[in-house]
């Protein structure tokens, strides 16, 4: 009896382990196209620290400007390369007549890392 306790829970033990594993690239269904990203300090107490990382994309072909939490990589802020990823749209709240909106935004990254992001600029 204990030996089949001891199997059940290996077994859900594994499948949960599973289910907190990569995110599914079917759950970001838009295409999103980083043309440049790079640093912005605009809250940092000293010029060393970066708050921001900026990321010009074309999303749906228009033209916007995205910001986060900078990356950490081997305890040093990164950037992410230009090129294509998926991502979904988390918000998106308009005022009356659609002339102001919030966009939240989740980028999928290659190695399973999510950037999260907002709308912080829009250009045509």
């Amino acid at each position: 009896m204990k030996k089949i306790v001891a199997v059940l829970f290996l077994l859900l033990s594994t499948t949960s382990l599973q289910a907190k594993g990569k995110p599914n690239p079917a759950d970001y269904p838009v295409k999103v196209h980083i043309s440049a990203t790079h640093f912005r300090n605009i809250f940092a107490q000293t010029p060393d620290q970066c708050d921001l990382l900026d990321a010009d994309v074309i999303v749906n072909g228009v033209k916007l400007e995205l910001a986060g939490p900078a990356l950490v990589i081997e305890k040093r802020f990164s950037i992410i390369r230009p090129g294509d990823y998926l991502a979904k749209l988390t918000k998106e709240v308009h005022n009356q007549d659609g002339s102001a909106f919030v966009q939240d935004y989740e980028i999928l990254l290659p190695d399973g890392t999510i950037w999260k992001c907002y709308t912080f600029g829009i250009s045509e």
